[in-house]
């Protein structure tokens, strides 16, 4: 059951710090004027870049941190100090688009909305990155791998209908809805960010796994 349990919380975590429910606002703003094929494939572009760079932190996660001489340890404690203050704005119910700045805002391409800003950096910015990164030490087995591949075929399933159905989902849950969902994602992030962190700060100072 061990690698049903790694998935099972790998696909917990990383849909609490993609958090798709809190970009519908976002969505729907940037969407209102299209036809619904149109938003139909925006939505499908989105779910793909969104899996491909998962992909591609799950694979070339270590490579890259070999690369710049950077230790699992730094880069998990690194990673964790992002996600909590990732998880403080999302408990205090902040727009998403304070990830974008100013310049991105008014550079948005119809055409690529659903790779930027929806997929890059709204849903799989640097806090979903460094999770898969950190992650990506665990995939050492053929089971491993499966299990990855299903997590982030999961996450793409959910991410296309959750923005295909983001109106419908929007009315029902409304304002307050949607920013109960993101605190209730915004504690789940804090609580793991400090896991990641107190487990790579025993990593850097053992002494500290014997407390």
């Amino acid at each position: 059951m061990t690698y049903f349990d790694d998935s099972l919380k790998l696909l917990v975590s990383l849909l609490s710090i993609l958090n798709p429910i809190g970009v519908i606002p976002v969505f729907i703003s940037l969407t209102e004027s299209f036809s619904e094929d149109k938003v139909k494939s925006i939505t499908t572009s989105c779910a793909l870049s969104v899996m491909a760079t998962l992909f591609i932190s799950f694979a070339l996660g270590q490579n890259i941190l070999n690369f710049f001489g950077i230790s699992l340890a730094s880069f998990s404690i690194a990673g964790g100090i992002l996600l909590s203050g990732m998880a403080l704005q999302m408990i205090a119910a902040q727009n998403v688009t304070s990830k974008l700045n100013e310049d991105e805002q008014e550079s948005l391409n119809p055409g690529e909305i659903g790779v930027v800003p929806l997929a890059i950096p709204l849903l799989a910015g640097p806090g979903t990155m460094s999770q898969a990164i950190i992650y990506s030490n665990k995939v050492t087995s053929t089971y491993h791998w499966i299990g990855t591949f299903l997590v982030v075929l999961i996450i793409g399933l959910l991410i296309k209908l959750i923005l295909q159905y983001s109106k419908r989902i929007g009315r029902r849950l409304g304002i307050v809805g949607l920013n109960v969902m993101t605190r209730i994602m915004g504690l789940i992030i804090l609580s793991l960010s400090i896991e990641i962190i107190a487990s790579g700060m025993r990593d850097i100072l053992p002494a500290l796994g014997k407390v």
